[in-house]
């Protein structure tokens, strides 16, 4: 962002947040009215995260971007497409591989969901490497341990996610 000149200040909230609809409710809330002004434009980088992201963003002034997810505002729908018919996968970002476990924890405690039946139906794991943005290769392990998936990497370059954060 900051050799592309992008005037933005960022804000991240907790990944786990998003096993949780009304925590990331709460938090989003209490970070887009702190953050208000008549004079500062607010983009919300999440996507259909939460059942009520559109009012919840709407309420408070703000854009959200143009994408279900993240993974499809990193690298497009038309290649999540792509490469999930050539395979059920479950795409991972070095955000998603770093903290699953916190994500995961969150979720047993807050929730008691099971994670472990959640990939079931999938046959591979793609982990979108940026290149600058640090993976924790021990962390990519254990989750294809845990979900009993192979791991794929795919090189990627910012190109499709760097217009969506131009702001409105």
């Amino acid at each position: 962002m900051r050799e592309r000149g992008f005037p933005l200040d960022v804000i991240f909230l907790d990944p786990a947040l998003h096993v949780n609809f009304d925590k990331l409710k709460s938090r989003l809330t209490e970070t887009l009215e702190k953050y208000a002004r008549a004079d500062r434009k607010i983009k919300v980088l999440y996507g259909n995260c939460h059942p009520e992201m559109a009012q919840i963003v709407r309420c408070h002034g703000a854009e959200r971007i143009d994408a279900v997810n993240c993974i499809e505002a990193i690298v497009g729908a038309e290649e999540i497409s792509r490469l999930d018919k050539e395979a059920k996968t479950f795409f991972l970002t070095a955000g998603w591989v770093n903290n699953w476990e916190a994500i995961f924890r969150l979720g047993e405690e807050d929730l008691k969901i099971d994670f472990s039946q959640m990939f079931s139906s999938y046959k591979r794991i793609v982990v979108f490497d940026a290149r600058g943005i640090s993976i924790d290769e021990e962390k990519v392990r254990k989750f294809s341990e845990f979900t009993k998936l192979p791991v794929e990497r795919r090189s990627i370059n910012l190109e499709h996610f760097l217009p969506i954060l131009r702001p409105y």
